[in-house]
């Protein structure tokens, strides 16, 4: 009887694992044909690229919602990693061009999740909520890091906010075509030239 509930145990802990396994597969899967540029994958082609059936695909992740918010929290704990235990040191100078590097390190390096976050936050509510997270997230990071921020006036403060977002480094970058060295460096120097 005892030797039942194992065995019955260890089957089910092998089909909890398998599933973690897929579902980490697939998320992988997602994450590659978006860094390809692939921006909202269908489930196909996320199934082809993971190895594994479509009703597989469809079993462990119900619907594309799901599917954007395991993507989005593992992309979100590799950034809070890096951004958020950070300390901010020296002068304020120093503060300006250390904040701005790595938080261009982070962006260049979820490039393509941005793009894919804002063409596809208008379907799915999760990028939606997120999105707003991720900026309120980063608007704290800009004030812990520059509290000198707070003694602007208003209009100020949501100006350099607004060319401090994700949005602004996509603008930059493609639209602009500046290189990343020059993205950085004019941040660095309209956050200087208001703040020193």
């Amino acid at each position: 009887m005892q030797n039942t509930k194992i065995q019955r145990n260890l089957k089910e802990d092998g089909r909890r694992l398998r599933s973690l396994e897929s579902k980490a597969l697939i998320v992988d899967a997602m994450m590659k044909l978006i860094n390809k540029g692939i921006l909202d994958p269908t489930a196909q082609q996320v199934a082809d690229e993971a190895g594994m059936g479509i009703r597989t695909v469809f079993r462990q992740i119900q619907d594309k919602e799901t599917l954007f918010l395991l993507m989005d929290k593992k992309v979100k704990d590799f950034n809070d990693q890096g951004l958020m235990t950070t300390t901010p040191k020296g002068n304020l100078k120093s503060r300006i061009r250390d904040l701005i590097e790595l938080e261009a390190k982070a962006y260049e390096g979820h490039l393509q999740f941005i793009r894919a976050t804002l063409a596809n936050k208008w379907k799915y509510k999760t990028l939606q909520n997120n999105y707003e997270g991720s900026q309120r997230n980063i608007k704290l990071l800009l004030y812990r890091w520059l509290p000198e921020l707070s003694e602007l006036e208003d209009l100020i403060q949501i100006f350099l906010t607004s060319i401090h977002s994700t949005g602004y480094w996509i603008e930059l970058r493609e639209n602009q075509m500046l290189s990343v060295e020059e993205a950085i460096e004019l941040k660095i120097q309209t956050f200087e030239r208001v703040l020193l």
